[in-house]
């Protein structure tokens, strides 16, 4: 399937795995409303198959991908996108199926959040990952990565904006395997095949129990509420350190 998402599908002895390849690189696979919407359909369709035992995501042309698409026209100040944003943090978060992301080149901002949002991520040697919401006044970075590299690191990450290479990211345990430069699909996808071989209703249910264990449906819908509410009124609400309530669920259509 060709479009802003590619999708493969690839039959296995045990099921299938679907292949996600986020592919707009004339802008480096920034994240517009149709990818999003397309990624979104994608996450949907493969979670539908029940004969699905993997997920990979993974960037056109070498980047992963560059984030939210800041040429893109927004006629209602970004409720729309934001939208599509968090409900593919949360699709992603949550997928019942093991997922993983191959990421070359630069995962900046929602790249960022999408390979976070996966269970492994595989970085090319040369991959940089940035989280930016502090840059421009977004509040996002913490739901993922708290859980993933502690708190210390977390804060140094998210609150500085600044570049992490793949080797520091490796250092730190958000990144799982190292590899050179063109090989991170093939060693994204020998793990999920790997893990495609055990029970499949265990793995689901580990990765349930992994999830809740650590709080991150919480995280989640609660870091969800404060971009929809940042969307809305185009800033942060007044009250929103003391107390965010939970907004509804975003819309898909």
């Amino acid at each position: 399937m060709s479009g802003p998402v590619e999708v493969e599908i690839v039959t296995l002895p045990t099921g299938t795995l679907r292949l996600l390849t986020l592919s707009r690189p004339a802008v480096r696979n920034a994240m517009d409303t149709g990818l999003l919407v397309a990624l979104s359909d994608a996450l949907h369709d493969a979670d539908a198959d029940p004969d699905l035992r993997g997920l990979l995501v993974a960037g056109a042309d070498g980047t992963f991908s560059a984030g939210a698409d800041v040429r893109e026209s927004l006629t209602d100040g970004g409720r729309r996108r934001m939208e599509l944003f968090t409900g593919v943090y949360e699709q992603l978060s949550l997928f019942r199926a093991p997922t993983a992301a191959a990421v070359e080149g630069y995962a900046v901002g929602g790249g960022a959040e999408v390979a976070a949002a996966c269970d492994l991520r595989v970085a090319a040697e040369d991959a940089v990952f940035r989280f930016p919401g502090a840059i421009h006044g977004v509040p996002v970075g913490t739901a993922r990565t708290v859980g993933q590299v502690g708190l210390s690191v977390a804060k140094d990450w998210v609150l500085s904006s600044r570049d992490v290479t793949a080797a520091e990211a490796l250092a730190a345990g958000f990144v799982q395997r190292l590899v050179p430069p063109g090989e991170t699909a093939a060693a994204a996808r020998a793990w999920l095949t790997q893990v495609a071989d055990r029970d499949a209703d265990t793995v689901a249910l580990l990765k349930r129990f992994f999830n809740d264990h650590g709080g991150l449906r919480n995280r989640v819908a609660y870091e969800n509420d404060a971009l929809r509410a940042h969307a809305e009124t185009g800033g942060l609400p007044p009250g929103l350190d003391r107390d965010l309530p939970r907004t509804v669920r975003p819309r898909r259509v």
